[in-house]
């Protein structure tokens, strides 16, 4: 028997009840309609903009997009097999294999390493914004103001021969970012093309074929016509202030690397930017960058120099000094191809350093560290002072130490910039 009568205790005590749960609910609910409202990333692949059944997301700074939805309206084959949970994709000479879950992706039977692992949400497979635009040879960018993702792939008219327009251009295996580097051609270099797909041309390299990005290249003209001079590409510098958030990298009594390299690599970025040559960051502010996104970030960008800040630390707090690190190792050819280069960069920045600072020289080092191993440009890692030496720490803490290192590494580059000697 159900007694329908309530005694006003009761109804008071249901009352409070109601009112905490509407304190937890309520915002709850607003946060839940927020993040499924008009805050989704929208998409515009060629202008167009697409529609999905599952919305982009950002989720720990990552924008993850409807793999299926993009890769078919750029053109691709995909199948998803149900037992093995793997996403495949082809498109002309282009092939993707993506486990969901998996941090690694293969294209063209290449390992690649995602930002994010892909992963299922509402029966779709959503993965990485960069993976999912480069795959098949689109140029991604990203609108934070408006989260709007922009690709762009479409076809472009096929010239006879293409003249290279920037200082170092990959020539890739297949027509996409993600495919690999089978070599490099230099400002001015003319090439035959064989074919156009989504933007990229397919041209003659020694006894094989490569593809190159066309919005590295001008086209050539019809003969008997003059053949302009390539313009110049913007010269670019990526400065890579070391470690962030929660990686505060070594440690002094009271300083954070993190936070030190950020102020000197700030500097060091004014310096240049006075000079006149463009500086991007990897970081500008205490957030945390995983290392491969700091070289892909470079490699994006076709930069001509990549300079990763850092300070040192060691157990025993006597010692000292200032030390700068390359790699280009003779079995990675890619890297050994630039190795009078990037020795050169390490030593300018070093000898710079060390005038400015009047520290040990540590001398110049080689060193297999990921934002080197990375970089397809000469790119160096400085080790500054060390935290862990409390004369250095107390050096590191004065704005006139920071100045001062910042100007020998600005100074360091600047010399290897307009040095016209080659590398060694």
């Amino acid at each position: 028997m159900i007694n329908t009568k309530s005694s006003p205790i009761n109804i008071h005590i249901l009352l409070i009840v109601l009112t905490i749960l509407s304190l937890f609910i309520g915002p709850w609910l607003s946060t839940a309609s927020a993040a499924t409202g008009s805050s989704s990333p929208r998409v515009i692949l060629n202008g167009k903009h697409l529609d999905f059944e599952v919305s982009p997301v950002i989720e720990n700074s990552r924008t993850m997009v409807p793999l299926r939805g993009i890769f078919e309206a750029m053109g691709a084959n995909v199948d998803w097999n149900a037992a093995s949970r793997v996403v495949t994709a082809s498109k002309g000479a282009i092939a993707v294999i993506l486990p969901i879950n998996s941090s690694t992706a293969i294209v063209n039977g290449n390992p690649c390493i995602l930002d994010a692992p892909p992963r299922i949400v509402n029966g779709r497979t959503l993965a990485p914004l960069r993976f999912v635009g480069e795959a098949f040879g689109g140029r991604v960018s990203w609108d934070s103001k408006t989260k709007t993702v922009y690709i762009d792939n479409a076809s472009v008219e096929k010239p006879a021969a293409v003249q290279i327009n920037a200082d170092q251009v990959n020539l890739r295996h297949g027509p996409s970012m993600l495919t690999a580097v089978i070599g490099r051609a230099g400002s001015g270099e003319i090439f035959e093309v064989l074919d156009e797909q989504d933007g990229w041309f397919q041209v003659s390299h020694g006894s094989t074929t490569a593809w190159v990005a066309g919005w590295l290249v001008v086209a050539i003209p019809p003969a008997g016509t003059p053949v302009p001079e390539p313009q110049p590409q913007e010269r670019i510098v990526v400065l890579d202030a070391g470690h962030g958030d929660f990686d505060p990298g070594a440690c002094g009594k009271t300083l954070q690397e993190k936070d030190v390299n950020l102020a000197i690599t700030l500097r060091v970025g004014e310096l240049l930017e006075q000079k006149g040559i463009k500086v991007v960051y990897t970081r500008e502010d205490d957030t945390f960058i995983r290392l491969e996104e700091r070289s892909h970030m470079a490699n994006q960008l076709n930069a001509s120099l990549f300079v990763s800040i850092h300070n040192n630390a060691s157990e025993q707090s006597s010692i000292s000094g200032t030390e700068t690190y390359f790699y280009a190792p003779a079995s990675n050819p890619d890297l050994f191809a630039q190795r009078g280069e990037r020795n050169r960069l390490a030593t300018a920045i070093q000898t710079e350093l060390v005038s400015q600072l009047l520290r040990i020289d540590r001398g110049v080092k080689e060193s297999n560290l990921s934002v080197l191993r990375n970089t397809l440009m000469p790119s160096v890692l400085v080790e500054v002072a060390f935290l862990s030496n409390p004369t250095e720490e107390a050096l590191l803490q004065s704005q006139d130490f920071i100045n001062r290192a910042a100007l020998g590494i600005a100074n360091g580059i600047v010399a290897f910039m307009n040095s016209d000697s080659p590398g060694v």
